[in-house]
């Protein structure tokens, strides 16, 4: 099985972005398994979405908020937007459901201004067992992301 940390750790130390790797013994499925180790409010998910034209996008918003279909499609111009499936998210952004880092393959990224509030945030590792821990300005400047309010909060 590949180590997909290992890649995600390769590109961050070939732009000096510092990082911290939080790792987990057990896969982390959920924010509330991940809210065990860190602080919930700091985790930044990072979604693998397919536009109406087939193309991948990243949404990436905190971890207690809900990604809003609706603001994506009328942010994007497109029909429809929907969740990439497991093999569209590998496909797409080079790493596995429950590991996708916001620093991967797909160059359409689309970040919610609350993600901005803290100095660094959290996100996915690479695997599913492993967390990152990066500064959110290098995240800004790394993906150059669109800044927009793409989430709406769980009911």
């Amino acid at each position: 099985m590949p180590d997909y940390s290992q890649k995600l750790e390769a590109f961050l130390l070939s732009r000096d972005l510092w990082h911290r790797f939080i790792e987990f013994s057990e896969p982390v499925k959920t924010v509330e398994q991940a809210g065990r180790k860190v602080p919930v409010e700091r985790i930044a998910k990072s979604i693998v979405m397919v536009d109406s034209e087939g193309s991948p996008l990243l949404a990436i918003v905190r971890a207690q908020s809900m990604v809003s279909h609706r603001k994506i499609k009328s942010l994007l111009g497109v029909k429809d937007v929907r969740l990439a499936n497991p093999e569209e998210v590998l496909r797409h952004s080079g790493f596995p459901v429950g590991g996708v880092p916001p620093f991967n393959s797909i160059n359409r990224v689309l970040l919610d201004p609350e993600i901005l509030k803290d100095e660094t945030c959290i996100a996915g590792g690479g695997d599913v067992n492993k967390l990152i821990e990066v500064r959110t300005m290098d995240l800004v400047g790394a993906l150059n992301p669109k800044i927009a309010d793409i989430s709406e909060t769980r009911k």
